[in-house]
Parts: structure tokens; sequence; C-alpha cells
């Protein structure tokens, strides 16, 4: 049985604070950076300044939105296997606990269905945070699936 809208609302509403939070800590113990790159065919999202040791990302492709709408990447046969590691645990989520937003390929988007879609995947795949970088047609949100710190670099624990 499908969860009412006011009753996803209610669900998701924490766990995009949660998420921010999670970002945020990233935040507090790694500073920011000047450049970002995305590389698909490793799946990793590498940070890097001339001031600090680079940091790479294992990541996973949650989703992307063109215009109004959103598109799991579980659903996108265009994004290829590696880059969606553990996405249909989320879809199975939804199947789950009637969550039909987490189970339908496309959905009508505002600018906040993309960061609420990857807080839920930030929290079902409990990921230490999530990214978004801007694509030719819109954005594309990615999970966090491990944090790898630069070799012989102690980052400061706050």
């Amino acid at each position: 049985m499908a969860v009412c809208d006011d009753c996803f609302g209610e669900f998701l509403h924490p766990l995009v604070h949660e998420s921010q939070e999670k970002n945020d800590r990233f935040r507090e113990k790694y500073g920011e950076f000047a450049r970002w790159d995305w590389d698909h065919e490793r799946s990793t999202l590498t940070f890097s300044d001339p001031q600090k040791p680079k940091l790479e990302i294992d990541v996973s492709i949650v989703g992307t939105t063109q215009g109004s709408s959103w598109e799991w990447s579980w659903a996108n046969a265009n994004i290829p296997s590696h880059n969606k590691v553990d996405m249909e645990r989320v879809r199975e989520f939804g199947e789950a606990h009637g969550y039909d937003k987490l189970a339908t390929a496309f959905l009508e988007a505002d600018e906040y269905t993309g960061w609420g879609m990857t807080a839920i995947a930030v929290k079902v795949l409990d990921a230490p945070g999530s990214y978004r970088f801007p694509t030719d047609q819109g954005f594309c949100y990615l999970v966090y699936r491990k944090i790898n710190e630069s070799p012989g670099r102690t980052w400061p624990l706050y």
C-alpha cells in the first residue's frame, strides 16, 4: 500500500536534516576544496586544492534532474552498473515500506527533489555524505560510499 504524500513528507523531512548534518561534518573535518573532479569510469569524486592533499571518494549516482524531472539511477540504462552500486537497495526499501517515490523511475521534480531523494539514499545506505554537480541538462546527485584520505596525511578530527 502506498504511503500518502503528507506521510512521505514526514518521513523525508528529518532525513534531509540528517544528510545536511553529515555534509556539514564532512566540511568541518576536511574543509573546502578549490576543485572537484568526477571520474565516471572509476566512479570517484576527487576534491583537490593546492593547499592540502587530495581527497578521493568512491561514490554511487543516486539520480539526475533535467528540467522538472527526476530519474533514479537504478532505472537509467545509460548509467553503468558500477556507477550505481547499491541503489537497488533504495528502490527495494521503497517497495517494502510503501514509498512509491523510491520505486518509480521518474518523478515530477522541483529544486528540492534531488536533495530529498539523495537524503533518503544517504539514510538507507548509511552513507557518510552526498554531493551534487551540474550537468549539461541539470544536476547529478551522488552518495559517498568510501572516503579515501591521502596517504601520509592525518585529517583533523573535530
